[in-house]
């Protein structure tokens, strides 16, 4: 019988424990912050095959989780949930999507249209379904895999058909300390993918795109700002400098980075031999996702937009970028960022109001001074009742965009970006509720 010590037990070693024990395996348990099955100093090291590691563990910066470092010290595997799913699904064929900002949209619209095209696919990873939830596929079969940077660091070389990168900018680096050790974890999905597909549209991301041509990589560039093997110019996508498709009837693709995942997608998907008219009826009927700016309500002349998902100022701009031309009363704020919201600063005079939530709303509230009129409201229900208030005070019939983008993470206050955003949709409905 072959023993697992499985690293941090949130969703995906919870999954990896279930799944490991139907392979009639033994399976040990740690978590830092929740019970485990033994003892971190009388760990049977010499019965263990493999540990298990779940993402938010640490694995090289600051430095290694003490379990991991003596696993490496004793030499013992070091794996992760998405080598299992190889190892037992060794004739199915991968593909990982990674970035900065994107990811989980593109994942979801290269499984939509592969499921379209009836082809057997299985979507998961990062975007919320643990690796080894997903049901067991054949040679006919495809998993779409959503990869952060934490998942690549600690994996061994994945075995991928395709490979996707979508863009950079500096993210997570209180886990990888600087921008090119989060390029460099980024980086490892190409080690064993058989064609690449790369956004070129950001400095890191050309740097990487050049460093496999010279290795003699197929690769398919992709941009939505120059010429490239797939572009999209005005909205229209261009496959070898010709016209394929316009982007701009679909609704829920919307936006430069829409179109960035579009033609991510559609690279992809061309890669499996999916025909253009296939692609395009699939996007036509792609319902989008959760939390990226989801229209969540309707009071008065108020729209309510959760965009939970805008964990970073660099993902709050795709929703600036949406609204330019309206009132936005923008709620902000968690567990900042590196880098803050800076790199809104052309936005500020233009955010009619910022409601700030969450450790970061002081130091937003002194980057926003003299640009933004700004209410440190605390916590997501204030700051929509806060919102409402100024609203009918200031604007009672001018319409008006209330938006949770927070350009921050979550866990100060939430469990989740998911979490906030279905608490902001929960309030959202009970304030109508109490309007009705």
């Amino acid at each position: 019988m072959k023993t697992y010590l499985i690293l941090g037990m949130g969703k995906s070693g919870q999954a990896a424990a279930e799944w490991l024990s139907r392979q009639d395996a033994k399976v040990l348990t740690f978590d830092d912050h929740g019970p485990c099955s033994l003892d971190p100093n009388n760990i049977p090291w010499d019965q263990i095959t493999a540990v298990i590691q779940s993402p938010g563990v640490p694995f090289s910066y600051p430095s290694p989780h003490p379990l991991t470092a003596l696993g490496m010290a004793k030499n013992i595997p070091i794996l992760t949930d998405i080598n299992l799913l190889q190892q037992a699904n060794p004739k199915a064929q991968f593909v990982g999507i990674t970035g900065t900002n994107g990811k989980s949209t593109t994942t979801a619209l290269i499984g939509h249209v592969l499921n379209h095209s009836q082809r057997a696919c299985a979507v998961g990873g990062n975007i919320g379904v643990p690796a080894l939830s997903l049901p067991s596929l054949d040679e006919n079969g495809t998993y779409v895999l959503e990869l952060s940077s934490f998942q690549l660091e600690v994996s061994t070389p994945l075995t991928l058909e395709v490979a996707a990168w979508l863009n950079i900018t500096p993210d997570h680096l209180d886990r990888h300390g600087t921008i090119e050790a989060y390029v460099a974890a980024k980086e490892k999905i190409f080690l064993s993918a058989r064609h690449a597909v790369v956004n070129i549209d950001d400095t890191y991301s050309l740097e990487v795109y050049k460093r496999l041509k010279e290795k003699g990589m197929d690769v398919v560039g992709v941009s939505c700002v120059q010429k490239s093997d797939i572009h999209v110019d005005q909205g229209v996508l261009y496959d070898n400098y010709k016209p394929v498709f316009d982007l701009r009837p679909f609704e829920t693709l919307q936006g430069l980075h829409n179109y960035q995942n579009a033609a991510t997608a559609y690279a992809v998907c061309k890669l499996f031999n999916i025909s253009v008219d296939q692609i395009a009826e699939a996007f036509k009927t792609f319902a989008g996702l959760a939390h990226r700016q989801e229209i969540v309500g309707h009071f008065k002349n108020i729209t309510f937009v959760n965009d939970s998902k805008a964990t970073n100022a660099d993902a709050a701009v795709h929703a600036f970028n949406r609204y330019a031309d309206q009132a936005v009363y923008w709620i902000a704020g968690g567990k900042a960022k590196s880098g803050g919201i800076h790199s809104l600063k052309d936005f500020f005079p233009t955010i009619r109001h910022a409601f700030l939530i969450g450790e970061a709303q002081s130091d937003f509230a002194a980057t926003l001074y003299d640009h933004t009129p700004c209410t440190l409201s605390g916590n997501l229900d204030k700051a929509l009742t806060d919102a409402i208030d100024i609203i009918s005070k200031e604007a009672p019939d001018e319409p008006a965009i209330v938006l949770l983008s927070p350009a921050c993470a979550s866990f100060d206050q939430f469990q989740s970006f998911e979490h906030r955003g279905d608490t902001f949709r929960h309030l959202v409905a009970k304030m109508l509720e109490s309007y009705t």
